[in-house]
């Protein structure tokens, strides 16, 4: 029994001792020759090594001669230039790759990219030619989108398949249900006719230069749809909804419902291209809130700007939410879209008072008071003041104060006072100078109106 054992262990020492030596052999071994053909960035002979592989050497090759391109490269724009000329695409599919003894094989790395075939990326042997066929995306091509994982348009080889184009897609995308069939649409040589062929998948016929393949499927609607909440709500973040039937309720309940620091008054949905940028709180947007009814801008024209600017940004949703939960309101069925955003406000117990005032700042609220109380604690206007304007919180609306002064003051409301342009002689001159510009426009027109009724 010992001498079995024993001779087992001599068995497999020898094994491993000579596979070490074949190893020390093969590490010693000089190097291989390999030439290049073909529409590659470099042709000759170049050596390489014997566990080289195609993909292994060809990628070496390119990239040696790329740098030392750029190398003599003088300036930024020669290099630009250079990097441009290299950047054109070379073959990975219909490369010939030629033994010594004549053998032939053609070498698809496209498809050992995708599927890491090594029959598609072979071991390099001494004085074997790799031949590269031109690319000719424009003529030579066959596109595939649809329902695959990878939509492309690649390089036609002679005796590709539908499955070939649906590998290089990176198969099918299984997010689809149901796919069985694809669309081949081919063009006539002339591209006035296209033949539209529906066949299944499973088919697997043989494509022909040109073909543009759509592998058929419903769309799905299994998105990644989402309302983001912000500030007083238990659990603010993104909240999963459907499409097109999660209420603004809904959305509120999944957030863990309102704090008790939470302004409902003050809440609103925010929908709109921006919705989650950073502009949503920035000083733009609010210079944009504060204009949009003012008194103060000339022109309509930029009153439009002003509002086109404002729906782009922000296209609000008009909810009122203390009435979300009430079941004899409406508000609550409000239906939510992806990438909304739901903004709930802190309660805000103060008044901004600024402008032509002595002391500008917050002024803690006091119920059922009117602007001057405001005023008189911010230390009185300037003697520059002008009109003064009450701009609503949440509405962003102007009131003229000395117009209504009895209006109410609430949480979050400004109190702005205007500053009076300082009128100087010069500038009376000049109102005069146009005013009798017009005098003398009007009195040439009378002149001329009476000369010619004569």
């Amino acid at each position: 029994m010992k001498k079995i054992f024993f001779c087992f262990l001599a068995i497999i020492f020898s094994i491993n001792a000579q596979e070490k030596s074949t190893q020390q052999n093969q590490l010693n071994l000089p190097p291989i020759s390999v030439t290049i053909g073909g529409k590659f960035i470099v042709n000759g002979t170049y050596p390489a090594m014997f566990s080289e592989r195609v993909d292994q050497f060809i990628t070496r090759i390119y990239d040696a001669a790329k740098e030392n391109s750029l190398r003599i490269a003088q300036d930024l724009g020669t290099a630009e230039k250079i990097n441009k000329n290299l950047d054109e695409e070379y073959a990975i599919r219909g490369i010939i790759l030629k033994s010594a003894n004549g053998e032939e094989k053609i070498i698809d790395l496209a498809k050992f990219r995708v599927n890491g075939d090594f029959k598609n990326n072979p071991y390099l042997k001494n004085d074997d030619v790799i031949i590269f066929p031109a690319v000719d995306l424009d003529r030579n091509f066959v596109r595939i989108m649809g329902a695959v994982n990878n939509p492309l348009k690649f390089m036609f080889v002679e005796g590709d398949k539908l499955s070939d184009a649906i590998a290089l897609a990176q198969g099918i995308n299984k997010a689809y249900d149901n796919v069985t069939t694809a669309t081949i649409y081919r063009l006539s040589y002339d591209g006035s006719k296209i033949d539209s062929i529906n066949i299944k998948l499973t088919d697997d016929i043989l494509l022909k230069r040109g073909d543009r393949i759509v592998v058929q499927a419903e769309e799905t609607k299994r998105k990644d749809y989402v309302v983001n909440v912000i500030g007083e709500v238990n659990k603010p973040g993104f909240i999963p909804i459907t499409k097109n039937k999660t209420t603004v309720a809904d959305v509120i309940t999944q957030a863990g419902g309102f704090t008790n620091n939470a302004d409902i008054s003050r809440a609103e949905i925010i929908r709109g291209a921006n919705a989650f940028e950073s502009i949503l709180f920035s000083e733009q947007l609010e210079k944009l809130l504060m204009s949009r009814m003012s008194t103060l801008i000339e022109g309509d024209s930029l009153y439009f700007e002003i509002d086109e600017k404002l729906r782009f940004l922000r296209g609000n949703g008009l909810v009122d939410f203390t009435k979300i939960f009430n079941k004899d309101s409406l508000a609550g069925d409000f239906i939510m879209q992806d990438y909304d955003v739901i903004y709930v406000p802190p309660k805000i117990d103060l008044v901004y008072v600024y402008g032509q005032v002595n002391n500008a700042g917050y002024i803690k609220y006091s119920p059922n008071k009117t602007y001057d109380y405001y005023l008189k604690l911010g230390g009185g206007i300037g003697e520059t003041a002008s009109d003064i304007y009450i701009i609503k919180g949440r509405s962003r609306s102007w009131i003229n104060a000395e117009d209504k002064p009895e209006t109410i003051i609430e949480p979050g409301d400004y109190i702005w006072v205007s500053k009076k342009t300082p009128r100087t002689l010069w500038y009376h001159i000049e109102q005069v100078g146009k005013v009798a510009g017009i005098l003398g426009a009007v009195a040439t027109v009378i002149l001329l109106f009476t000369q010619i009724k004569k």
